[in-house]
């Protein structure tokens, strides 16, 4: 089953790739920071906005992980019980 987390890591591991993919989006001159073209400063604003979006997905995925290990161990903990009641 999808949850809610699953669909914002991978809007968060999306929104970097489809903004430098969308080369006609920024593909121009003007404007131009400190003389560098905007063609040039958009990317490199890119790489360390995309290295904080990974990362914030990295820690939700952490998140996720050990949600889905405790209810894993809930689970093997409930299932152990009821064995040894049936023994």
């Amino acid at each position: 089953m999808v949850e809610a987390i699953d669909v914002s890591i991978a809007v968060l591991l999306l929104v970097p790739l489809i903004a430098l993919l969308a080369i006609p989006t920024y593909n121009m001159v003007n404007p131009t920071l400190g003389g560098v073209a905007f063609f040039y400063w958009y990317q490199i604003l890119w790489m360390p906005l995309g290295a904080l979006l990974y990362f914030i997905a990295a820690l939700l995925w952490e998140k996720r992980d050990m949600r889905v290990e405790k209810a894993a161990r809930a689970a093997s903990r409930s299932k152990s019980g009821a064995r040894r009641k049936r023994r």
